[in-house]
């Protein structure tokens, strides 16, 4: 209703992702939660390889959970989020859920929209520009 949504490009498969609601926002970083107390509690156990390991599963499972959050919004009806999730977890490749909670977080606001190429300008041109688009008023010369 009101979530914005963008469609989601993948090896020529498209789907629409949307914004995540208040409600999956705060359920997201209970689940982040959950994630780092699991992997707290087990790292005494682990080496530094089995660590990485683990923390970079728990990634990948957490931008499943988010496109999963994200495309349960395009069919309420259909499967729930926890099987979305696996779904996620078992069909795409990581790259793709990579790009896509990049999308989906861009789309909730958890992270900052991307910036446009500038088309080659320095960072001296682009000074120029801004000064030039300035909404203080130019001081009197004297």
């Amino acid at each position: 209703m009101f979530l914005k949504k963008d469609t989601f490009t993948f090896n020529d498969e498209s789907l629409t992702l949307s914004e995540l609601s208040a409600l999956q926002r705060i359920e997201f970083l209970d689940y982040l939660a959950k994630e780092e107390k699991a992997a707290k509690s087990s790292g005494d156990e682990m080496d530094e390889q089995q660590m990485t390991a683990r923390l970079v599963g728990m990634s990948i499972r957490a931008g499943a959970w988010l496109v999963a959050q994200s495309l349960w919004h395009s069919d309420p009806a259909g499967p729930d989020a926890s099987e979305l999730h696996q779904q996620v977890l078992s069909t795409w490749p990581a790259d793709a859920i990579g790009q896509a909670e990049m999308m989906v977080k861009t789309l909730s606001g958890m992270l900052p929209p991307v910036a446009e190429d500038s088309g080659g300008e320095t960072e001296e041109e682009e000074g120029t520009e801004a000064e030039q688009l300035s909404a203080e008023k130019p001081s009197p010369v004297s």
